[in-house]
């Protein structure tokens, strides 16, 4: 009994019929933020080169195989504070990524939205999960002196790739009769 309590919070992580990507991962990599001139609450970020390493299947039988490649860009915002920010708090933008298998490397490219407050929610399509930017502070006892350009990207995500649902069959009325 113990056992299938412990397993209940995994009850939400089972994939359906229709997934063809299942997995656990985590991304690695600097991320970096330009604000804009016009607007310092508002800016471009983006992370090249990152790591991901997922432990799983693609397409319902390919095992994944080690370290792939990613990396994404967008946009960032802050809500105004009365001060500045340690790193953006909101974002988007679209992510370009790696899936080594035992079949063929599988390349997917999705849009992607953040909000951070601390730690962050991270989420594209097929990924879900959380976040932490960890900024270098360089000596500054207060990063609220001055914003972040560049922090360490860490994300664990779930991989859950869906296939599309197939078209409804459409038969003509009488078309079954005799």
């Amino acid at each position: 009994m113990l056992v299938g309590l412990a397993l209940v919070p995994l009850l939400g992580f089972v994939p359906t019929a229709r997934a063809t990507g299942t997995g656990v991962c985590t991304i690695s990599g600097t991320i970096h933020f330009t604000s804009s001139p016009r607007t310092p609450t508002e800016g471009g970020w983006s992370i090249e080169p990152a790591v991901m390493q997922c432990r799983g299947v693609f397409r319902g039988w390919d095992r994944i195989l080690g370290p792939g490649s990613f990396k994404g860009s967008g946009v960032y915002s802050n809500p105004p504070t009365g001060g500045g920010t340690c790193v953006p708090q909101v974002g988007s933008g679209t992510v370009d990524y790696l899936i080594p298998t035992s079949e063929q490397d599988v390349r997917v490219i999705e849009p992607q939205g953040f909000l951070l407050a601390g730690a962050g929610s991270f989420t594209t399509p097929t990924l879900k999960g959380t976040f932490q930017v960890t900024p270098p502070f360089d000596g500054e006892a207060d990063c609220q002196a001055k914003p972040a350009t560049e922090a360490y990207f860490l994300a664990e995500v779930v991989m859950l790739r869906l296939s599309p649902r197939p078209a409804p069959t459409v038969t003509a009325p009488g078309a079954g009769e005799r």
